[in-house]
């Protein structure tokens, strides 16, 4: 019996977080770029001991244009990378802008990095007759000149796991492996939506609140059971 209150009470728990999960990628539905997460489920690991994980779910985001010259998408696999303070992370959020210092930065202000490092335009002189320009391969162009080449990056699926705050990803030490040109495309004054479902997250959540309330009824009636069981010994 104890032991009966001891999974209903795990299951109490996992269910809770997948509730929070629900309500993070209701909250996120208009971000940018965003990636939904998937409920926690448990599996085996390597060595046949019971794992909970949370998968990302990396199916590609509804696309828009914009017409910001600046703005790009990734259609297909991969990642942007930036630089911040602890080392690179990656995005999937091509909002992008120049620093002052003609910089290619994100919307937090972190230096986007191409193929040669850190971008930096302060040399270029964009106007009319020279545009800048964004190719399919993410080559940057100034008029006829060439910048650089955006930087985008694949991780191994089970890396996913590790956000950094917020939305972004841990490049966990060093850039694991470059996505192929012919698996993404870049799309120049464009974003990508995110990709939460809001009707497959509602169903979610009720399939959830019912498990949830099944585990929480089955605590009670053991716990009760075995109060009955105490009294009983009493007498």
């Amino acid at each position: 019996m104890i032991k009966g209150i001891y999974h209903a009470a795990r299951s109490l728990e996992t269910q809770n977080k997948n509730l929070e999960r629900i309500a993070n990628n209701l909250a996120n539905m208009n971000t940018i770029g965003y990636k939904r997460e998937g409920l926690f489920v448990q599996i085996l690991n390597q060595l046949g001991g019971p794992q909970i994980k949370s998968p990302v779910d990396l199916r590609q985001g509804e696309v828009f244009e914009t017409k910001n010259p600046l703005d790009v998408a990734i259609v297909g696999v991969g990642l942007f990378v930036v630089k911040t303070e602890k080392g690179y992370e990656y995005i999937r959020n091509g909002n992008f802008q120049i620093s002052q210092e003609g910089f290619l930065v994100d919307k937090e202000g972190r230096k986007v990095i191409g193929k040669n490092g850190e971008i930096n335009l302060s040399e270029y002189q964009l106007d009319e007759n020279n545009l800048l320009t964004i190719t399919r391969n993410g080559e940057i162009k100034v008029g006829e000149n060439s910048v650089d080449n955006l930087l985008v990056v694949k991780m191994n699926e089970d890396n996913y796991e590790y956000r950094k705050e917020g939305l972004n990803f841990d490049s966990l030490n060093d850039i694991e492996e470059f996505a192929d040109e012919n698996e993404y495309q870049i799309l120049q004054g464009y974003l990508e939506e995110s990709n939460v479902n809001p009707i497959q997250e509602m169903e979610n959540m009720i399939r959830v609140s019912k498990d949830y309330e099944s585990s929480y009824k089955m605590v009670i009636s053991l716990d009760e059971s075995l109060q009955k069981s105490v009294d009983i010994g009493k007498i």
